[in-house]
């Protein structure tokens, strides 16, 4: 029996890598099941949200195989609601939680420090944060690393089960720079737990 019931993990996962995983592995040590929550899983096509949630599935799924289909690990898609870091998204993040797999009792996170502020509605919840300066990487580094080719950086950043997602990474990033060369858009704002880890 672990300390925890559900476990919450949220991120975007927009160049998954070695941070996202050991945040997960650390809310599966304390928890019976964890959802994670795969954030702004309705934008994708930008140089800030390049991959589709499908994919972003699909390569949590190739890193944690046999816990996605034993039910263990839930994976569940997340839009943005576009109202910021306040107590409305962190209520909007727990209800889909629980709409999904029951209450959330133990939320762990990657020491981003704004995702405990979200969550005043809901005092029982606890809190685990992995020391984020011990992983020297974060999705905006490992976007950098794919788009500018260095497949042997992003093997290091990665679980084995991703490596062979790097030329479609790279197809994605390339296709989505030389459109915004042409047509620069408006950066979009993220709500979910951001790159940082």
């Amino acid at each position: 029996m672990k300390p925890y019931h559900l476990g919450l993990v949220l991120g975007r996962f927009q160049g998954l890598h070695i941070g996202h995983e050991a945040v997960i592995r650390k809310a599966l040590s304390l928890c019976d099941r964890v959802i994670v929550l795969i954030g702004s899983a309705d934008k994708s096509g930008t140089s800030h949200d390049p991959f589709p949630e499908s994919l972003r599935r699909e390569m949590l799924e190739a890193v944690f195989p046999r816990l996605s289909k034993n039910g263990r690990l839930i994976l569940q898609p997340l839009n943005d609601l576009g109202v910021g870091n306040v107590p409305a998204w962190g209520d909007y993040v727990l209800s889909s939680a629980r709409e999904a797999a029951g209450e959330v009792d133990c939320v762990v996170y990657g020491d981003e420090d704004k995702c405990r502020t979200w969550f005043p509605n809901h005092p029982d919840l606890r809190y685990v944060s992995l020391n984020r300066s011990l992983i020297d990487v974060n999705a905006t580094k490992l976007r950098k690393i794919i788009l500018d080719g260095d497949e042997a950086a992003y093997r290091k950043y990665t679980a084995k089960g991703l490596h062979a997602y790097f030329p479609q990474l790279r197809g994605i990033l390339r296709e989505i720079a030389e459109k915004e060369k042409m047509s620069p858009a408006p950066a979009q704002q993220s709500y979910a737990c951001d790159d940082k880890v």
